[in-house]
């Protein structure tokens, strides 16, 4: 049963954390539809707007799914979110292998970009130009992001990192693909608001190549990394890392 939150954390959070272990204890079953705002209100004794919070945050990993004028369904099952000892386990794995791959991506990723700037002839900035424009009514694929990070890597023209870096890019996709823990929700670059940010720090890189500004280049290449790894930090933290 939903609860009157406290004030010792967001109250949108808490909400979110409610809701979260209702589902995870099988009360809220997948394709159940939540309580209304209204009723959400009542048992939560937080405003609207706190509640409208919550709803999003949920609805944009995949848990739950808001129709207009119908109300919020949930989308996975209790297992998604109260995962076993085997499943707990490959989450863990998961999280380490994409962060650490992440972490070395940031470390190369923005020198192959400053050289990228140096050495890109009009071919090679058309090419990237091709990976960048996506409608933002339709959310970016996985593919789109990564194929931009490889034709930066392949204009660098170092042949070693270039198979490297597509090795981390492969690697973290399939590991993605084996994880159905991690397939039941929405990763970062599918997030609306998240995808539309990648793509505006996408553009940034590629006119500071087209414009050959290695170290723009450079500085906004480890921007954009950085924020996708905290994205991606940001995300395991809220929706792996609590045992509900």
């Amino acid at each position: 049963m939903l609860k009157k939150v406290q004030s010792t954390t967001t109250l949108y959070e808490q909400v979110v954390e409610q809701i979260k272990i209702m589902i995870a204890q099988g009360i809220y079953q997948k394709g159940d539809m939540l309580p209304s705002e209204k009723d959400l209100i009542e048992m939560t004794g937080v405003s609207r707007i706190t509640v409208r919070e919550a709803l999003k945050s949920l609805a944009e990993v995949g848990i739950i799914e808001t129709k207009k004028g119908k109300g919020s369904f949930v989308l996975v099952d209790s297992k998604a979110l109260s995962p076993d000892k085997a499943a707990a386990e490959q989450q863990a794995d998961y999280q380490k292998y994409f962060l650490n791959s992440t972490k070395a991506r940031l470390i190369l990723e923005p020198e192959l970009a400053r050289v990228a700037a140096e050495r890109a002839t009009e071919a090679d900035i058309l090419e990237i130009k091709n990976t960048l424009f996506v409608k933002q009514s339709v959310l970016a694929t996985e593919n789109q992001f990564d194929n931009f990070h490889y034709v930066i890597a392949k204009t660098a023209g170092n042949t070693v990192l270039l198979d490297f870096i597509k090795g981390l890019l492969e690697l973290e996709s399939q590991n993605e693909s084996r994880n159905q823990a991690v397939l039941r929700l929405v990763t970062p670059e599918h997030q609306k608001r998240i995808s539309a940010e990648l793509n505006s720090q996408h553009k940034k890189i590629f006119n500071a190549i087209k414009n050959h500004d290695s170290e723009f280049a450079y500085f906004y290449m480890k921007e954009h990394m950085m924020y996708l790894l905290n994205s991606y930090e940001e995300y395991f933290e809220r929706f792996f890392s609590k045992q509900v």
